[in-house]
């Protein structure tokens, strides 16, 4: 995501860069050489905007998991409070299948 970021940034500004040249009417040397300069620049800053767009989203998502799993503990805590029955035991087989058993048997 970094990465991609940087690259988008720096892109786009070398395509700024260029139509920016040409509209002023600088010799394609010229406009190269600004619009690669602009690229790299534009490029670092897009890593460092990437990765400070991470940080914040990575911690965002840790609070709310957080959060969530605080109330799952709590909700948990407070029936184990109110003293809810265990849970039922499982339920027998029907009754066909203990005769056809039987009848096997016998």
């Amino acid at each position: 995501m970094v990465r991609s970021i940087g690259a988008q940034l720096g892109l786009l500004a070398f395509g700024l860069a260029i139509v920016a040249g040409l509209y002023v009417g600088n010799s394609p040397v010229t406009i190269l050489v600004r619009a690669l300069v602009v690229m790299v620049v534009a490029c670092a800053i897009g890593q460092v905007l990437g990765w400070a767009g991470k940080q914040v989203l990575r911690e965002h998502l840790q609070k709310k998991k957080l959060a969530i799993d605080r109330q799952h503990l709590e909700t948990i805590q407070a029936l184990m409070q109110v003293g809810e029955p265990p849970a039922e035991p499982p339920l027998a087989e029907p009754q066909e299948a203990q005769q056809t058993e039987q009848v096997q048997a016998g």
